[in-house]
């Protein structure tokens, strides 16, 4: 027999349900319906007990000594045990790995807070829609004897729903318009796409995991537009359980002011191996805006010894200058290399260099001898060595101490893609690609 009586709905939203009475079996008051407690450890959590507000203080009464559940009343048993606390002790014993898995505590009992403490008028992300959205309600499902939360509702109507003038407002949109837009505008996320972030407020022995297979499914370019819409505390709890991979990539995205707030939270140990996996110019941007004592505590701890002689060697120059805005991370190759040679190593270094369009020969002491452009050696014969085609009368390079807006305007003049960068011997150190130099252009004219 089924404990929802006078509710044929299948589904309830929360709105609706705060304020509820609920009395014991014989009639004696408790107080009325202020939350729920769920089960995190689920997809779509089970409500295990409903949190009920008297007098100003909170308590609690399991979901199994409810009677009788209506949007007028909620019946609990005479002998329900009345529990006086703001959290719900849920022994861990995970399921499936969630959004919102509390996976983090101590000893054997985790203490759950109210769902609406979680997510309601909070931000969250909606990992299907790659956007950061404020819950202004939940829908719950009726489930045999239980009831599950299915769905987030953000939107305009959620929140007239929420201070209770949804029917007054339908009942005047109807009479001028029945096909209006706002009425089927119940825009509902569904709960397996909510990622819920925690709030400072949260007990300290309450952590929700931000670790989920969604989110690291998210492109970095994507991810850094969802920090950047988040508030302060809940950009650092998102950014600090991603990968260091995919903290890289998505610290590239970021602006300046974010970037650098947010690897100063990290531990210089975290710090470096994030920064290993960034292109090193693109590092050293990021450390050249740090204190310089903080700057080499990091540095310090790169373990990656390549990573951190190209992070050095360009913190070198200063960064309005060539030195400073070049890449380490050029395609470089000897003379005598073929077609056939070049192209398996373009396969089994892709994850090294993030594009190429030229190609630099240097001699046995990394001198810059010629230059020739993939797309050249594409039409070529498998075995022909590359010093028989490239460029070598008519090398267009600059030195590492030439100022940016000299580099702008000589790759403006020669059309040039990328410019290789070298010393006063003509040793290749490096490029500077056209993004690199974009930003001082920019700036510039803003």
């Amino acid at each position: 027999m089924s404990i929802f009586a006078n509710t044929s709905n299948t589904t309830l939203y929360f709105s609706r349900m705060q304020g509820i009475r609920v009395t014991r079996e014989n009639s004696t008051s408790l107080g009325k319906l202020a939350d729920f407690f769920v089960d995190y450890e689920e997809i779509y959590p089970q409500v295990l007990a409903i949190q009920i507000k008297r007098s100003g203080h909170l308590f609690y009464i399991e979901w199994k000594d409810i009677i009788s559940f209506s949007l007028d009343c909620i019946i609990v048993s005479n002998d329900a045990h009345e529990h006086r606390s703001r959290t719900f002790p849920k022994i861990y014993n995970p399921k499936v790995i969630t959004s919102l898995l509390a996976n983090q505590f101590r000893g054997k009992t985790v203490d759950y807070p109210s769902i609406s403490k979680v997510v309601l008028d909070r931000q969250i992300v909606d990992t299907s829609g790659k956007k950061v959205v404020r819950v202004n309600d939940l829908l719950f499902i009726k489930v045999g004897k239980s009831m599950r939360i299915t769905h987030a509702v953000i939107g305009f109507r959620s929140i007239v729903r929420r201070l209770g003038y949804e029917t007054v407002v339908d009942t005047v949109i109807k009479t001028f318009n029945k096909n209006a837009h706002y009425l089927k505008n119940n825009i509902n996320i569904n709960w397996k796409f909510v990622h819920a972030l925690p709030d400072k407020s949260f007990q300290k022995n309450v952590r929700l995991t931000l670790d989920n297979e969604e989110i690291r499914n998210i492109h970095p370019a994507d991810l850094a537009d969802i920090l950047e819409d988040l508030d302060g505390h809940a950009r650092e709890q998102l950014f600090s359980n991603l990968d260091h991979e995919l903290a890289a990539e998505t610290l590239s995205e970021l602006e300046e002011d974010i970037q650098t707030k947010l690897i100063k939270k990290e531990a210089p140990e975290i710090a470096a191996k994030i920064l290993e996996k960034m292109d090193p110019d693109e590092a050293v941007d990021l450390l050249s805006e740090l204190h310089k004592k903080d700057a080499q505590n990091i540095i310090e701890n790169i373990t990656d010894q390549e990573a951190k002689d190209d992070i050095e060697e360009l913190l070198a120059y200063k960064d309005n200058t060539a030195g400073g805005l070049m890449s380490t991370e050029e395609f470089q190759v000897s003379p005598n290399i073929t077609k056939q040679e070049i192209l398996h190593r373009i396969q089994t270094e892709n994850d090294d260099i993030e594009s190429i369009y030229d190609i630099y020969i240097v001699d046995s002491n990394e001198t810059l001898i010629g230059t020739c452009p993939l797309n050249k050696v594409l039409i070529q014969k498998e075995n022909i060595p590359i010093k028989e085609i490239m460029n070598h009368t008519d090398i267009k390079s600059l030195q590492a101490t030439t100022p940016w807006r000299e580099v702008a305007e000589f790759m403006s003049k020669y059309n040039l893609i990328n410019v290789p960068i070298t010393d006063e011997n003509l040793h290749l150190l490096g490029i500077v690609s056209v993004d690199d130099v974009l930003p001082w252009l920019l700036d510039e004219k803003s």
